[in-house]
């Protein structure tokens, strides 16, 4: 079947995997994508005793006992991502990551993506930033995918991101460029600190991931601006106010692993999670380092994540909208703490944009577009500093709520045209004279000021006046309606108060 999510058409086909003696289960997804061409997307390795898989954007998606896809409390997500060489369905297989075993009695939902060889990244590629373009694929795509087919439990605590070696990276880079989404963040045995000379030395860069190191981060003197918006050691300050966790080995052999490739390579990233350890520390930003015995090998990768997923505490609470913070990106669009944000032109610099109280700064180069969480529009060539009003302020600081849950789409004081984007939107207007639309069925819309128009999707909405004189008209059957305080006219409804 096809969807639409955010804009874009997805082809979904689900798989249902054999479920584990705890009723946990796994399905599959064959996925599209703008911005990696599934036709070129790598699987890792094909199994011994398998066929060649044919290149796909595939994602595992884990589903914890007693799954209730109705559950009106949602569940924790944690996105779970592979290493190189590795493939989508790493974690999953026996003998590797054994996801079933480690996450029995887990209470959420885990999403394991296919990333190839790509390093989570946007690839240089002389310029073009893109073919592929991983964290656009992951970031602005699988996300709202995910939020669409299953009911995520809102708030950043809830959200959290992990993975091995390239997937380390990858964990802590997509958290440093959506730290208002990501609460935790985990990294094993990661390529951390991506500056190092001999990761930058060309033949053993090629060695180890087996690809072009320019056509993914550029030439190490003319791009290091590239190379360090996506180095995790470099962009620590946009972890500030986000949960860290960095479990790596020194090479020797533990008891259940064997002598090999790996002992080198769990030396070099030791080096590299060392440097990302001690940035942290210096920015006075907490981070739990567990040092260890053991090589690049699945034996401590298994042990890393049960420990994440067991002890550390994936969710643990965080601040939710920190009224200060830094961010550090080199991309054109992205969001940060539910500020939005579009460049004129990719940045040929690290450009840094801040927040302090009713202060809102940028720093380096280029002409930005912003938006805030309550809609204002603010455009500014940087570097510049502006005010933040207080109805801006006041308005990113208190969504409405909406028959008791907090709206995930808000109107400005203005006019505005809301339509919600998936299942299960909280709409809220706040200026009136909205007119506020559901879209895949059990929406909450909830009127503003005065005169609104809603209307429900695809049925089983509940539609809420707001100060009066609103018109709430139902979608597809089974509708529920509620009055605001004033003359409400309702069709296709079924009442659940008098108007």
């Amino acid at each position: 079947m096809r969807m639409l999510t955010a804009g874009l058409a997805v082809a979904l086909f689900s798989v249902v995997l054999p479920a584990g003696a705890s009723g946990a289960q796994i399905i599959t997804w064959h996925t599209d994508s703008r911005f990696v061409d599934p036709a070129k997307a790598e699987s890792g390795y094909n199994h011994p005793g398998t066929p060649p898989r044919p290149n796909a954007l595939r994602v595992n998606v884990y589903l914890p006992d007693g799954y209730d896809a109705d559950s009106a409390r949602g569940y924790p997500l944690l996105f779970l991502l592979h290493g190189v060489g590795d493939a989508y369905d790493s974690w999953a297989l026996p003998g590797q990551g054994e996801i079933m075993e480690l996450a029995r009695g887990f209470g959420g939902i885990i999403v394991m993506p296919e990333a190839d060889r790509g390093y989570y990244t946007n690839w240089w590629n002389g310029g073009r930033r893109g073919d592929p373009a991983w964290e656009r694929y992951h970031l602005d795509e699988l996300i709202p995918l995910v939020e669409d087919r299953f009911p995520i439990r809102p708030g950043r605590r809830w959200h959290a991101i992990y993975g091995f070696s390239m997937g380390a990276m990858g964990a802590m880079f997509y958290a440093s460029q959506r730290p208002g989404y990501f609460g935790a963040a985990g990294a094993s045995q990661g390529t951390l600190s991506l500056q190092r000379p001999e990761f930058q030395n060309e033949p053993a860069f090629r060695a180890f991931i087996e690809q072009d190191p320019e056509a993914i981060f550029g030439d190490p003197r003319a791009q290091e601006f590239y190379w360090a918006g996506h180095n995790p050691t470099k962009l620590v300050a946009n972890l500030t106010h986000t949960r860290l966790y960095v479990a790596v080995g020194d090479g020797i052999p533990a008891e259940d692993e064997n002598p090999g490739p790996g002992q080198l390579a769990e030396v070099e990233v030791r080096l590299q999670s060392e440097d990302f350890v001690a940035a942290a520390r210096r920015a006075r930003i907490p981070v739990t380092y567990r040092p260890q015995r053991g090589t690049h090998d699945w034996p401590s990768r298994r042990r890393h994540l049960a420990y994440a997923i067991r002890e550390w505490g994936l969710f643990d609470p965080v601040a939710e909208s920190p009224g200060s913070w830094r961010y550090k990106t080199v991309a054109q669009v992205g969001r940060m703490w539910g500020f939005g944000f579009r460049f004129d032109d990719p940045p040929e610099q690290v450009n840094t944009l801040s927040r302090d109280a009713n202060r809102l700064r940028g720093q380096g180069s280029g002409r930005v577009e912003i938006r805030t969480p309550a809609g204002c529009k603010i455009v500014a060539t940087l570097p510049f500093e502006r005010p933040l009003s207080r109805r801006c302020l006041a308005e990113a600081s208190r969504r409405p709520v909406c028959k008791g849950r907090r709206a995930t789409l808000v109107g400005t004081s203005g006019s505005d045209r809301l339509r919600g984007t998936s299942r299960k939107d909280v709409v809220a207007g706040l200026g009136g004279r909205d007119r506020i639309a559901g879209f895949g069925g059990k929406d909450l819309l909830c009127g503003g000021r005065r005169k609104d128009t809603l209307k429900g999707g695809v049925g089983k909405d509940f539609l809420g006046g707001g100060r009066g004189a609103d018109r709430l008209i139902g979608g597809g059957g089974n509708d529920k309606c509620v009055g605001g305080n004033d003359v409400d006219i309702a069709r296709k409804c079924e009442i659940e108060r008098s108007l």
